[in-house]
């Protein structure tokens, strides 16, 4: 990752205070967690490659692996569609 260049760095107050407004109407929780060592710097070098925040990255990952959760009821419901399949081609004795 590229490192800026803080020489002519100004500061945006009111640029920071909206996101800060921002920040205080999200949905967003602070939480302590510990996550193993190479799942961290996996994490990290992610970061550093796609230039987006590790903590965002994670809620990201987090989001996508949540979203495509699967009941017991789903799982089983599928088994049984396959199961079904087989036995239509004869594959599975009755």
């Amino acid at each position: 990752m590229r490192q800026p260049n803080y020489k002519n760095l100004k500061v945006n107050k009111a640029g920071t205070e909206a996101m800060r407004r921002m920040a205080a109407h999200s949905k967003s929780v602070k939480i302590t967690i510990n996550v193993d060592q190479e799942s961290l710097t996996k994490l990290k070098r992610m970061s550093e490659t796609t230039g987006t925040p590790y903590q965002r990255l994670l809620n990201r990952i987090l989001k996508t692996g949540l979203g495509h959760e699967t009941t017991l009821e789903s799982r089983v419901g599928h088994l049984e569609d396959e199961i079904k399949k087989l036995k239509q081609k004869g594959k599975i004795a009755v």
